[in-house]
């Protein structure tokens, strides 16, 4: 589609007549009578026309002119906000099924309304995949790519990454992943003190950014001098550990398996809660919750009949079910007692309340896919999850729209709904502001310009559940 440059051009959001407006060609699409989330500020643009020609939002108004072909949307009683970001979300076919059914997942994020994706661990097909969805070959949200993660160990399976122990092994991993073309190096589980220093020095002389993990041999106080993005608040746990305490771990990460970590929650002290909430604001470290993928699995966790409800159900092959949930009956046959659970939830509520106080930028995130929790859909929960810890629904919108395009450094482009945005979008039928859960309850989606209504949004995921419920593990 074409786009149009505004030059001169300028129009109030919130004209009520029309005003001198740019000459529009028929690639137009008008949604009209809708009440706009802008998400520049908490407000609303109540009644208003939408005016986008190829991928750029151009006016926003009342009585404006367009020509007679354009394509016209029925705003009435529909909500508009800018389109969704996860920024912490997988795809199966990371490492769970075959790259030839990435195209479906991308569908079934885009139809949850999902427009940007970042995907934290990166491989050379994404690289292929995201540069297709950025010529148009893919229908799917725009993506950004973490590196193959740098590790202190392997695993079993498919890993994408690379072990690295050593200062220079860090710095050369970090070296090749910029140069292959990753938008950011992802650093995860066990990396020691040596190759974190390296890698992160490294890439900061690189100008790229680092995101990811902060292990028990790194610590929140380091990650915090190096600017590292912090997925899961990693290490903030942590933090808590009393002087006088008998250990200093807890249950960042995949300590949540090891049941002796989960008897340090008797002693963490959530006095320094506000405090080490300044530090990260103070350090300028925008973090990733992901906190409805942990309350899910090991907090609250999930009966047969939940997981079946599930409407991700639908697009998991009975086998690749089994590889999902196979850690599910592991951890469950002999959990942490109730009472330890629900106070993990209750601080990690409350680190989310305070780094929200302290003006650190959250930003949403799902940890899809594992235990059939799949972005898209686990993207809204942890909105949900936002609005549980005590943020309002504007609040945790801005988590999804404003703040991960901030930390991309392209706000300047989309994230918000004004003139001159590219046109990512969101239609609502009911308002958001008043329950997160009405951000579920989508009429259309346009990304990049493309309008896609409901009955084709449910085109795509009926397309997409009919090829991906036959996939097949890798393993």
């Amino acid at each position: 589609m074409k786009t149009i440059r505004l030059a001169s051009f300028v129009l109030s959001a919130v004209a009520s007549a029309a005003c001198s407006a740019p000459t529009v060609s028929s690639d137009t699409c008008v949604i009209e009578h809708v009440h706009v989330i802008p998400m520049d500020r908490e407000r609303v643009l109540n009644d208003v026309d939408v005016v986008i020609v190829g991928e750029t939002i151009v006016s926003l108004g009342r009585g404006l002119p367009t020509p007679p072909d354009a394509r016209r949307i029925d705003g009435r009683g529909k909500w508009l906000i800018p389109g969704l970001v996860d920024m912490h979300g997988h795809l199966l076919a990371d490492e769970n099924i075959a790259d030839e059914y990435q195209a479906d997942e991308l569908a079934v994020i885009l139809a949850n309304g999902v427009t940007t994706l970042r995907d934290p661990i990166g491989k050379p097909s994404l690289l292929a995949l995201r540069a297709a969805v950025a010529r148009g070959a893919v229908l799917g949200p725009k993506l950004r790519l973490g590196s193959p993660q740098l590790a202190g160990r392997t695993w079993p399976g498919v890993f994408n990454g690379r072990e690295v122990h050593h200062a220079d092994e860090a710095r050369a991993a970090v070296r090749e992943y910029r140069d292959a073309g990753y938008d950011f190096i992802k650093l995860t589980t066990d990396l020691s003190r040596e190759a974190f220093d390296a890698a992160t020095d490294e890439a900061r002389s690189l100008g790229i950014r680092v995101i990811g993990h902060v292990g028990d041999q790194v610590r929140l106080q380091r990650a915090l001098e190096a600017r590292m993005q912090i997925e899961h608040m990693d290490q903030f746990l942590e933090a808590l550990v009393p002087d006088d305490a008998p250990f200093r771990e807890s249950v960042s990460d995949i300590s949540v398996w090891k049941l002796e970590r989960w008897k340090s929650l008797d002693w963490l002290d959530a006095s320094r809660i506000p405090a080490i909430a300044k530090q990260v604001a103070d350090a300028g470290v925008a973090v990733t919750p992901t906190n409805s993928f942990f309350f899910t699995c090991f907090a609250r966790g999930s009966t047969d009949a939940e997981i079946a409800a599930r409407p991700e159900k639908r697009f998991v092959s009975p086998e690749l079910e089994a590889v999902l949930l196979r850690g599910r009956p592991m951890y469950w046959k002999n959990p942490p007692s109730e009472a330890r659970r629900q106070r993990y939830i209750e601080l990690r509520q409350r680190f989310v309340r305070e780094l929200h106080a302290a003006g650190v930028k959250l930003l949403c995130g799902s940890d899809a896919p594992e235990w059939i929790l799949f972005a898209g859909f686990a993207t809204h929960r942890e909105l949900d999850e936002f609005v549980a810890a005590g943020l309002t629904p504007y609040q945790a919108l801005e988590t999804a729209t404003v703040n991960p395009h901030a930390w991309l450094g392209d706000l300047a482009q989309v994230g918000t709904i004004a003139p001159g945005k590219r046109a990512d979008l969101v239609l609502l039928d009911a308002n958001p502001l008043a329950s997160i859960a009405d951000v579920r309850k989508i009429a259309a989606v346009v990304v990049g310009g493309r309008v896609l209504e409901r009955a084709e949004l449910d085109r795509m995921l009926d397309a997409a559940a009919t090829r991906l419920s036959k996939a097949k593990p890798l393993e």
